[in-house]
């Protein structure tokens, strides 16, 4: 099964999401994060660091692996994703070669409402991600 690795750039409570392209064989003209397959030789950091720079130009330097999950979506293309949460990283993101037509930033409510997730299974995870964090100590 293929690994995609995604990273979820968080910044001022919102998340960076890339409109994929209508020429695109899987997904096109959804919403997704940025990134794309773990190649032969990589590990899905190595992927998600690589990807980033490639699709959207920027150099992630701090992230968390968020979550796993396997998609079926379309059914006969399963892979499973690694979701990165990336919360600082160097340059400004930009769009980079054909891959995406758009760049934008998502509040938790505007990802509740967004009906164009692909896969559809990072709509959860993005909400979590962008709940903002409490610090409990015993």
């Amino acid at each position: 099964m293929p690994e995609i690795a995604i990273g979820a750039l968080i910044g001022n409570g919102s998340v960076l999401l890339a409109r994929r392209s209508s020429e695109r064989r899987m997904h096109p003209d959804r919403r997704s994060l940025p990134g794309g397959h773990v190649e032969d030789g990589e590990d899905a950091e190595t992927t998600l660091r690589r990807e980033l720079l490639e699709e959207i130009g920027v150099t992630p330097q701090h992230w968390l692996l968020a979550g796993e999950f396997a998609s079926e979506s379309p059914p006969g293309a399963s892979a499973t994703f690694h979701v990165y949460r990336v919360d600082r990283w160097q340059d400004s993101p930009r769009l980079i070669g054909d891959e995406h037509t758009a760049l934008r930033w998502f509040t938790a409510a505007e990802v509740e409402r967004e009906t164009e997730l692909a896969p559809p299974q990072l709509g959860e995870m993005l909400l979590n991600l962008l709940r903002p964090q409490t610090n409990r100590q015993a």
